[in-house]
């Protein structure tokens, strides 16, 4: 009796497991899933990223775009117009343009191209002053992003040199602090002989005055030369 009792049921037992609704309780879960949502949250990580690089990429952009497009293009003194006015003057003193002075920074800005920050480069700039503030308009890229910006330095000498430090830049939509530029170092007896040394540097209004004395020690090493 037992046996066929169960027997009976074992049929209905079947039957009414193929009736339950399926679940995903019931199914096996698979070991794929965990590494599938662990991706999708890399990639969306990575896509905000790339937004937030591309939005502060665009705002750079902008803030630094230039507005005016000064060359490099520049002349070389003429040394011996220099002298000639020194003589014909009787005293040791000669004066810059501001074309000039703006030839003589540019040079020293391009030889010293080396040293500036990582991803700036320097494709025009136009100097000039304003009593001892010395400001070059500048224009390159960042790390091949296009930028036009006002340099300001101070301007101090230092024995026989014109040391410009720079202090801030201002772009066309604020102004930064950084980068810094090493300070621009500028010969101020390069153009004179050698038996010269600068006693005096001043800022005029359109011109700047050098007033040279002569360095005695030197006359007999150019002597024995």
């Amino acid at each position: 009796m037992t046996q066929s009792g169960d027997q009976h049921h074992q049929p209905d037992k079947e039957a009414r497991a193929k009736q339950e609704p399926f679940s995903p309780e019931n199914t096996p879960k698979s070991s794929h899933s965990p590494r599938r949502r662990l991706w999708r949250r890399l990639l969306g990580s990575l896509l905000v990223l790339a937004l937030l690089v591309a939005a502060a990429v665009c705002w750079l952009a902008w803030m630094i775009a230039p507005e005016r497009s000064p060359g490099l293009t520049h002349n070389d003194i003429d040394l011996k117009a220099k002298i000639i006015q020194m003589v014909q003057q009787r005293k040791l003193e000669t004066t810059l343009t501001p074309a000039e002075f703006n030839d003589v920074a540019t040079q020293e800005l391009l030889d010293r191209a080396e040293h500036f920050p990582p991803g700036i480069k320097v494709t025009g700039a136009e100097f000039s002053w304003q009593g001892s503030v010395v400001q070059a308009d500048v224009r390159g890229s960042l790390w091949g992003i296009p930028f036009g910006g006002l340099l300001d330095f101070d301007a101090v000498r230092e024995g026989n040199e014109l040391v410009l430090t720079h202090r801030h830049t201002i772009v066309k939509h604020g102004a930064f602090d950084w980068p810094q530029l090493e300070p621009i170092r500028i010969s101020l007896t390069k153009y004179i002989p050698a038996v010269a040394k600068v006693k005096e540097l001043t800022f005029g209004k359109d011109q700047l005055t050098l007033t040279f004395e002569l360095d005695l020690w030197r006359i007999p090493r150019l002597l024995w030369r």
